[in-house]
């Protein structure tokens, strides 16, 4: 045990000497063994203020290379925490059983945290619930006499709607620009009768069990309006 606290020593006042080169008055250092060789240090100033070592430091990186050896040979990382106003360096070893067991914590946050953030979002989307309406809808169907409602960028382009060259409506799902019908009506009027109805909530795709698609691009309220506005632009 001597020869281990010898080289905390000598690591702490190189860690201190560096620190202080730099007028910070703690900082942190991290260095992670596995799954790659990952070390970095930062300090931070009496005002506050963050400081980033980027210059390697053979010295240190052989302090470091001895401490990993002697005391933490079984370690995935371990991190010094200093303090320089009360010359307190607090040194904590992270085995491969601690580090696996927080990163199945991470994941379980993360989980929980997508969970509860999809949960808000059906919320969110569901709520927009006021049908558009006849007289929206009738102003769209005017529109698509002009041309299609829909992205055209690559992939997955979300949803759109166009009046086709058979003269039928269509509400599409669109790949790269080209739209792949999901419902088609053969009138104006059976097409105005189903966009009346719809509403943000309707058509924001909460109920697919693939959450990439809620509200990806959906037909809403607002492209619906632009659309309308645009073709009116055009006359």
């Amino acid at each position: 045990m001597e020869q281990f606290s010898m080289i905390k020593a000598q690591l702490n006042e190189a860690l201190k000497n560096k620190l202080e080169a730099a007028q910070c008055i703690s900082g942190h250092l991290e260095c992670r063994l596995y799954p790659s060789l990952l070390l970095t240090l930062r300090g931070q100033k009496a005002d506050g203020k963050p400081f980033f070592f980027w210059e390697p430091d053979r010295q240190l990186n052989k302090l470091l290379d001895r401490y990993q050896a002697t005391e933490a040979p079984h370690a995935v990382a371990f991190t010094i925490s200093i303090n320089l106003e009360h010359n307190h360096f607090v040194y904590n070893i992270i085995s491969s059983e601690e580090a696996a067991a927080q990163k199945d914590k991470e994941a379980r946050d993360h989980e929980a945290e997508e969970t509860r953030r999809l949960q808000e979002l059906k919320q969110m989307l569901l709520a927009r619930n006021t049908a558009y309406g006849r007289e929206l809808a009738e102003q769209v169907a005017t529109a698509l006499a002009q041309g299609a409602l829909c992205y055209g960028h690559r992939d997955y382009c979300g949803m759109g709607l166009e009046k086709n060259a058979s003269g039928n409506y269509v509400y599409a799902a669109v790949w790269d620009g080209w739209l792949e019908p999901v419902h088609t009506f053969h009138t104006r009027e059976a097409f105005v009768q189903w966009l009346a109805v719809q509403s943000d909530a309707s058509l924001s795709r909460v109920d697919e069990p693939d959450t990439w698609l809620w509200n990806n691009q959906v037909i809403n309220r607002e492209r619906l309006e632009e659309f309308v506005n645009r073709g009116r632009n055009n006359l």
